[in-house]
């Protein structure tokens, strides 16, 4: 697993092992797979609508044995407009380029956080309050000789409030942002605490 956790490529693959191998043109996004590698440690979360078969990895992959899965339709009970969640987003604040068509990385805390507020008014929340933090590039190689993938990542971490529950499941369920595919989009919930 080390390995894979320095190279996002090798990562997506890996995860989606766990999978299906019918034939699909896309199924990350058939399935809705998001994952977040945790800053500073060897977990992995991952969500999907299709149950992953863990044991289709190499034998003693895993560290730890993995959680048993919780049904996103729980949480999706709780969702009303007015609720207030802590969340976690490991996104990749981009733009594409008018003139070159690329897509490019949005740079400084300021265009960031204007992404974020964006993004949150097309996802059906506000942001009461966020945390912004760098953190290392996504870099990953597809094959020996072509050029590695490189996505920028941000963590954001802060307290929401649900301004549409329709618009607010389909980002639960299917991410926000570019750069799903390499770790990024899965837009994670806790109840908030106490102060």
């Amino acid at each position: 697993m080390h390995r894979e956790l320095g190279n996002a490529h090798a990562l997506h693959q890996r995860i989606m092992q766990a999978f299906p191998d019918e034939q699909r043109l896309n199924p990350r996004q058939d399935w809705n797979v998001l994952y977040r590698h945790e800053p500073d440690s060897l977990v992995v979360l991952v969500q999907s609508d299709l149950k992953p078969d863990w044991s289709r990895l190499p034998l003693n992959y895993f560290a730890e044995p993995c959680c048993e899965p919780k049904p996103l339709i729980a949480i999706a009970g709780t969702l009303a407009v007015g609720r207030v969640f802590q969340f976690r987003l490991k996104a990749n604040p981009s733009k594409r380029d008018k003139q070159s068509g690329k897509t490019i990385g949005l740079n400084g805390r300021e265009n960031q956080l204007a992404w974020l507020v964006r993004q949150s008014q097309l996802k059906g929340f506000t942001v009461h309050s966020v945390d912004v933090v760098s953190m290392p590039d996504l870099v990953g190689r597809k094959k020996t000789g072509l050029p590695p993938i490189r996505i920028q990542a941000v963590l954001f971490q802060g307290v929401l409030e649900i301004t549409d529950v329709r618009l607010f499941e389909a980002a639960l369920r299917c991410g926000i942002g570019r750069g799903r595919s390499y770790g990024c989009g899965l837009l994670s919930l806790a109840r908030l605490r106490s102060s």
